[in-house]
């Protein structure tokens, strides 16, 4: 591999792992789906989240736009994600009573498309994809063609899935493990996150 791959390579790994690093909705919505369904339900989730966003990543390396929602669009992105993220919550608080319960019997949406909506609902991501990714991607065209703003939207998501598999196996693990009373006081904790994420959001896009 040559420098000119390795760099961008290396910058969107680090840039990935970063963004993980950020709590927000992607790592509230992966941690409640691991918490209630174990490692196997959020590494699902986990997969929905980043097969959508490296797809989004990839249209922009090889040369679709992305402008940053502002105005009317960003208003209906925040209603619509707010509204997503009490759905989650209110799902959230029915289930966590019902730890024993199959899956199943209270999933009505899949934890890959809860992901995948996750990062499509996300005002956050899509500032993101805007103003950060889509200057870099470009950058990395200028310089390296469209091969390296490849290896750098592939770093990028590399790293933003390694960092939120963190997020997963504390979830699916550690507080799994930590006995049903505290399991079932988190996952209300997390309905309550997601809840708050939610009211925050619509209100955000009513009153603007």
């Amino acid at each position: 591999m040559t420098a000119l791959a390795v760099s961008p390579a290396l910058a969107g790994l680090g840039l990935g792992i970063a963004l993980a690093g950020a709590p927000g909705p992607v790592q509230a919505v992966l941690l409640t789906e691991s918490v209630s369904g174990g490692v196997a339900r959020g590494l699902r989730a986990l997969a929905g989240v980043h097969v959508t966003f490296g797809l989004l990543l990839v249209g922009l390396a090889l040369g679709l736009s992305a402008v940053p929602p502002s105005g009317p669009a960003v208003r209906i992105l925040k209603v619509v994600g707010g509204a997503f993220l009490l759905w989650l919550a209110a799902d959230g608080l029915r289930s966590a009573g019902r730890i024993d319960a199959a899956p199943g019997e209270r999933r009505a949406l899949p934890a890959a498309a809860r992901g995948a909506l996750a990062i499509v609902l996300n005002p956050g991501g899509w500032l993101f994809l805007g103003a950060v990714a889509s200057p870099l991607l470009a950058t990395a065209t200028r310089r390296g063609g469209v091969g390296s703003a490849l290896v750098l939207a592939i770093g990028l998501v590399t790293g933003a899935a390694i960092g939120d598999c963190g997020v997963v196996l504390l979830g699916g693990i550690g507080i799994r493990r930590s006995g049903e009373r505290v399991e079932r006081s988190v996952r209300r904790g997390l309905a309550l996150v997601l809840a708050g994420l939610g009211i925050w959001l619509v209100a955000g896009g009513v009153i603007s």
